[in-house]
């Protein structure tokens, strides 16, 4: 069996500013309250799953 040639893959470019602006606030954006509380209360469940 021959082994397959794989092309690398180029990045995108991003052409529009505004599009590029728009990504790198919502990276920036910090991580709401909620989901925290969400991961705390999922770790708990789990934890006592473990327990058992």
């Amino acid at each position: 069996m021959a082994a397959a040639k794989v092309k690398p893959v180029q990045p995108t470019e991003i052409k529009s500013k505004k599009i590029a602006l728009q990504v790198i606030q919502q990276i920036r954006k910090p991580t709401p309250a909620s989901v925290y509380e969400r991961h705390e209360k999922l770790a708990e469940c789990i934890d006592k799953m473990f327990k058992k």
